[in-house]
């Protein structure tokens, strides 16, 4: 499995504000009410990156070989992280794409503002948990072909 890229979190990041700017611009110009996710939802990601760290504490120390793990939970966390990191991407740029509809308006929703700011808050610490998760989880190289007192095969 290969570690998520910058370039495909910036993807998400910008299509999902993108997304969240649409949304917000179409509900309003059809009288409907905006979206506005619950001001708990920025402390709900950062607990929950908060958990997939401490999941992953054991995963780390199994990497560096000071204790051992089963390879089904080493395999879920890096399922976490991986999850986590695009979860995040996507509820921040979502976020911002509605702060950066809200803020142009001719009368600013301030509640909307804050619970909107508190939520990005939230998905980028989720988002950072889940990066730093997921380098914890990359294994060192063997170090049997680099071992001094292992001898190359002879040619033949």
């Amino acid at each position: 499995m290969r570690r998520t890229s910058s370039l495909a979190i910036a993807g998400l990041v910008i299509a999902a504000g993108l997304v969240g700017w649409l949304l917000e611009a179409m509900l309003v110009m059809t009288g409907r009410a905006a979206l506005v996710p619950p001001l708990t939802l920025g402390p709900a990601l950062a607990i929950l990156g908060g958990v997939l760290l401490l999941v992953a504490w054991p995963v780390r120390q199994a990497a560096q070989r000071k204790r051992r793990i089963d390879y089904r939970h080493a395999t879920s966390v890096l399922g976490f992280a991986k999850a986590s990191s695009t979860v995040g991407a996507l509820v921040a740029g979502f976020a911002l794409g509605a702060i950066g509809f809200f803020a142009t308006r001719s009368v600013v929703a301030d509640q909307a503002l804050l619970a909107l700011s508190v939520v990005t808050v939230g998905a980028l610490l989720q988002l950072a948990a889940g990066l730093l998760a997921e380098l914890w989880c990359v294994l060192p190289p063997d170090d049997d072909e680099t071992a001094p007192g292992a001898s190359a095969p002879e040619p033949a």
